[in-house]
């Protein structure tokens, strides 16, 4: 027990620190890409090891509760401008890395105490199912960062829409491989595949938005739709994730 309370402790100093280390880059700015890439690497590798620490700890995957579930969300979100980091666009990277780092501040405002999993959360489903979650978010976030962008270019617009297109056809692939995991995860945990909650429900209507998205590709006046389509669907996403837990309230929410 004092083991995980010291591996936890060293957990948070190293939060605090990547606190400190994301506040400083979005400061000082976007270097070049030379600079870019390695500074941020460097960055999702040490947020990468609080959070296998903060694992360690509980001896669980660490997605027990409101911290860390916006501290993993922060790291998929980094770990998607990661990849999208040879994108030239100052507005994409900004927006991408603003909606990042604003639910790593929020994190800050939750207990960080050790918090262990329920028993509804030990199957290999929930582990299969919120992290992908994740993922599928960032890449919507991803998808909605390069419409703002587009509406503020005047040049090339085709690098933002092939950035779009990708948030929306990997994302909604992933959120389905997810939504097959979560309807297991259901079934061991409340008995059922799907349940009127509120999570449940939204994620539905999330999954609806951008299966749209991806059909307006078959009629070609509706392309143009798309990037503020993105846009709207960031706030649906907003609400299936972070309204059904503070504004609703639902089996799903995080403690």
């Amino acid at each position: 027990m004092e083991t995980a309370h010291f591996l936890n402790q060293i957990s948070i100093n190293l939060y605090w620190l990547c606190f400190i280390v994301y506040s400083t880059y979005w400061g000082l700015g976007f270097t070049r890409w030379k600079l870019r890439f390695p500074i941020l690497l460097g960055m999702v590798v040490l947020h990468l090891i609080t959070i296998t620490l903060r694992g360690i700890s509980i001896e669980y995957f660490p997605l027990t509760n409101k911290f860390e579930s916006f501290n993993a969300f922060t790291a998929a979100t980094f770990i998607i401008l990661l990849i999208n980091a040879k994108t030239e666009s100052r507005i994409y990277r900004m927006s991408l890395f603003g909606v990042g780092y604003c639910f790593f501040v929020a994190a800050a405002f939750f207990p960080k105490g050790l918090s262990y999993a329920p028993p509804l959360m030990l199957t290999i489903w929930y582990i299969l199912h919120v992290p992908l979650s994740f993922f599928c978010y960032a890449l919507w976030v991803s998808a909605m960062a390069a419409a703002v962008a587009r509406y503020f270019t005047s040049g090339e617009k085709k690098p933002y829409d092939q950035i779009i297109d990708s948030g929306f056809q990997y994302g909604l692939i992933i959120f389905s491989i997810s939504m097959i995991f979560g309807g297991l995860w259901g079934y061991v945990a409340w008995g059922a595949y799907f349940l009127w909650d509120a999570k449940v429900v939204w994620s539905v209507i999330i999954w609806f938005f951008y299966a749209t998205c991806l059909h307006l590709d078959y009629w070609q006046e509706a392309k143009r739709f798309k990037p503020p389509m993105a846009i709207v669907g960031f706030l649906i996403l907003l609400m299936t994730y972070v309204g059904t837990s503070f504004l609703i309230g639902s089996s799903h929410s995080f403690r």
